[in-house]
């Protein structure tokens, strides 16, 4: 059986077990959210060039090179030395400079990082709050500004939503390193582009429709946004004079109860439109059929699933 060192413990485990599920039994602390390997907030760290590849595969290269795994992804078949994830020197310290309640339930976070950000509007990252507790949120913002800026759906219980109301302007949470593959391709400018979002899914495609406008993006872009209830879009004003402002951009704002039927009628114009799917899995499973009625082969269609613990 595989040995585990890990915070001067030392675990005895069966061999191909997953590492995530062992460290939890054994009461260690460590994140964890979607087990898909997809928001990395399970990280931790083996000695460099020990690490399975398996449970490295969706990290930068850069990453991989200092050890990093993703716990859920790793089959553990040899001994492993391993450290856990200390957001205070491993991540980016980062001020809070706003939390802003919007409509539907929305919070608006904006934090200032310690130093300058790589990153591209759309992408996602965890912030992780003092006490410990980490999520993964989209960037809602611009490259050129100092500021990010995510969209927090509040929801009763929801653990990282009541703690962060907790802290006050001013506080401060550290942020991992920006992945994903969801964001503008300067190749894409005389392309159509089709967003569709539900709920806070619109954080990271309101993000990528400005950078693509910024780029001189050519062709039309359309966004779709279902929102929940009845009240309006959480960001309608500022959607609508960004659309007042570039005529190739088309805003459908709608109800969640319209979604089946705009889903129907759902067309593309033309068949190199690209398109781009943000939300809950089942309503990214949900565009999958009306999608390729429209046309839209499984290359030309982009999503990044929300999920939840």
């Amino acid at each position: 059986m595989p040995d585990i060192q890990i915070a001067d413990r030392r675990l005895r485990v069966p061999a191909g077990s997953n590492l995530l599920d062992q460290l939890l039994a054994a009461g260690l602390p460590i994140n964890y959210s979607c087990r898909s390997g997809h928001c990395q907030s399970c990280l931790i760290r083996a000695e460099p060039g020990l690490a399975p590849a398996a449970a490295q595969a969706s990290l930068s290269p850069a990453m991989q090179a200092e050890g990093w795994l993703l716990a859920c992804q790793c089959a553990v078949q040899q001994d492993l030395r391993l450290s856990l994830y200390d957001p205070a020197s491993d991540g980016l310290p980062a001020q809070i400079e706003e939390l802003t309640p919007l409509t539907a339930g929305v919070l608006r976070l904006r934090v200032r990082p310690a130093r300058a950000l790589r990153f591209h509007p759309g992408q996602h990252l965890v912030i992780w709050l003092p006490c410990g507790t980490a999520r993964t949120f989209s960037i809602a913002s611009q490259t050129d500004r100092p500021i990010l800026e995510f969209h927090l759906q509040q929801r009763p219980g929801g653990q990282f939503g009541e703690r962060l109301l907790q802290l006050s302007v001013g506080a401060q949470c550290y942020l991992g390193s920006p992945s994903g593959h969801l964001h503008y391709q300067p190749d894409w400018q005389d392309r159509p582009l089709l967003l569709l979002a539900r709920g806070t899914g619109l954080a990271p495609l309101q993000a990528i429709a400005l950078d693509a406008l910024q780029q001189g993006h050519t062709a039309g872009i359309t966004l779709w946004h279902w929102q929940r209830g009845e009240q309006p879009c959480y960001l309608q004003e500022e959607l609508d004079q960004l659309a007042k402002a570039h005529p190739n951009l088309q805003l459908e704002l709608r109800q969640q109860d319209h979604l089946e039927t705009d889903l129907r009628r759902l067309r593309v114009p033309s068949r190199r439109t690209l398109a781009l799917a943000c939300g809950s899995q089942a309503f990214v499973e949900q565009l999958g059929r009306p999608l390729f009625m429209a046309g839209l082969g499984r290359a030309q269609v982009l999503h990044e699933v929300f999920t939840q613990r």
